[in-house]
Parts: structure tokens; sequence; C-alpha cells
């Protein structure tokens, strides 16, 4: 899970950010998918893996993608945290 304090950005750049990170990650084994929320100041972004032993191997390198896009994006990540799933059912997209 990564918190980002997104200042004034619309959802529009939040969108954009997890289009180009998904793409990016597709190729990282492992990855099994991302969802990112936002609200106005904020943008919580969560990524999924296969276990955690992939996920802290991945760490190093995911770390390196998020302070380029935190650069560009004019954002300041607030922490970065690992959790377990333990419940998981799909939801539709809301638009």
């Amino acid at each position: 899970m990564t918190s980002a304090a997104t200042g004034d950005e619309p959802a529009e750049n939040a969108t954009m950010v997890a289009e180009e990170m998904c793409g990016w990650l597709h190729g990282v084994e492992g990855f099994e998918g991302m969802l990112m929320i936002h609200k106005p100041g904020t943008t919580i972004g969560l990524t999924f893996w296969r276990d955690g032993e992939v996920a802290e191997r991945a760490l190093p390198l995911r770390m390196q993608f998020l302070e380029r896009i935190a650069s560009v994006a004019d954002v300041q990540i607030d922490r970065v945290e690992a959790f377990d799933v333990v419940v998981a059912r799909p939801v539709p997209r809301q638009d």
C-alpha cells in the first residue's frame, strides 16, 4: 500500500499514473494486479503480488519507479506498507 499526498492534483492524474504503473509492473514477475483510489489531496495505490517473497524481491525496483513517478507527478509519498490479503472479492468499477 502506497499513500501519497497529491495536493490539488486532479483524479485524472492519478488515473494516468495508475495506467503507467500497471503497464510497467505487468512485466515484473509475480505482479497480479493493482487498485488505485483517490480523494482530493490523497491517492492510495494497492499492488497485488503472488506472495510476500515475490513482493519483497521486487521492492527495490518498485521503489525506484515510485520515486520517479512521484517527482514527475509532483506528489509526496507519505508511506509504503505491506499487508496480507485476507479476503478478496472482485467488485465492478464505478464511474
